[in-house]
């Protein structure tokens, strides 16, 4: 494990705003997924985990992505099958607070959601640093940047980032160059993934460990986390809750066979009603795999 003498920025900013403490860090686990040179810290004090370095990520990184690897597809077409579910429930979820809006989608991908989005909006813009997707996506006529930064100040309604934020080496920066892009009384949407995912925090699973824990995801929140990130960068009227994106099934899967996919597999122990009273039951216990956040730029 990695000393703490010398913090990677990502952990000085959770030291900096009072999240974490140098002794509230614990080693947790040994490895992410893809690489055996990092490890995962797990924070006593806020729940977050946050990885023992942050080196291997740059925009660098995921510029020099090939066609659409990352979802391992070689066209955006079988990007945007591999994305359909999450983005057909994101069209569901958020089209009114999207609609006759200018919008702009951080970390857009593939564009599943701007394909499905678009027509309901003002404008739409997004901002991908892959230059395989972005490149597609100029060509399909979307107004598609590279960096945060280049988009204009104080002119959207609205601002998402979608399974996102957790890959920022700078989050704070990122927050603070966004709170500039939105209008006074414009919204930030933000989902990630959840610190305690109820697999981590109350099974515990370690199969589940060695398969979440990524090179790619720095940081897992908790809700606390995310408020004092949002509260720290000027946002107010903070509103976080859970999301359950993956089935009783799935759980159950892992539970027996250590192995994602049980959604899928084990579809016949899959209902409507069962998963919405499975994920209901964990918005209780503060335990789903999904955190959503809303924010506001003062008027």
């Amino acid at each position: 494990m990695q000393a703490l003498a010398n913090p990677h920025e990502l952990l000085q900013t959770l030291l900096q705003l009072k999240l974490c403490e140098p002794d509230s860090l614990k080693p947790y686990y040994p490895r992410v997924r893809d690489r055996d040179d990092v490890s995962v810290y797990r924070c006593e004090r806020s729940g977050v985990y946050v990885l023992s370095s942050c080196d291997h990520l740059s925009n660098k990184h995921y510029q020099e992505k090939s066609d659409f690897s990352y979802w391992k597809s070689g066209t955006r077409e079988a990007a945007l099958a591999a994305t359909a579910e999450d983005n057909q429930r994101r069209y569901a979820q958020f089209k009114h607070e999207c609609e006759n809006k200018i919008w702009a989608d951080i970390g857009t991908g593939a564009g599943g959601i701007l394909d499905l989005m678009i027509n309901d909006c003002k404008e739409v813009f997004c901002v991908e640093p892959q230059t395989a997707a972005r490149t597609q996506l100029l060509s399909l006529n979307y107004s598609c940047f590279s960096t945060i930064e280049e988009l204009p100040d104080n002119y959207f309604d609205i601002i998402t980032l979608f399974h996102v934020l957790e890959h920022f080496t700078q989050p704070i920066h990122a927050l603070k160059f966004l709170y500039q892009k939105l209008k006074p009384g414009g919204k930030l949407l933000i989902e990630v993934p959840h610190a305690r995912d109820i697999l981590l925090e109350f099974y515990q699973l370690d199969a589940f460990k060695a398969f979440t824990f990524w090179s790619e995801h720095l940081i897992l929140h908790s809700k606390h986390s995310l408020q004092t990130f949002l509260s720290h960068c000027g946002f107010c009227d903070i509103d976080i809750n859970g999301l359950q994106r993956y089935s009783l099934a799935n759980h159950l899967y892992w539970l027996n066979h250590s192995k994602p996919g049980g959604h899928q597999i084990w579809s016949d122990l899959t209902s409507p009603l069962l998963d919405q009273a499975y994920a209901q039951q964990l918005s209780k216990l503060d335990m789903n795999d999904t955190i959503i956040a809303m924010a506001n730029k003062p008027r």
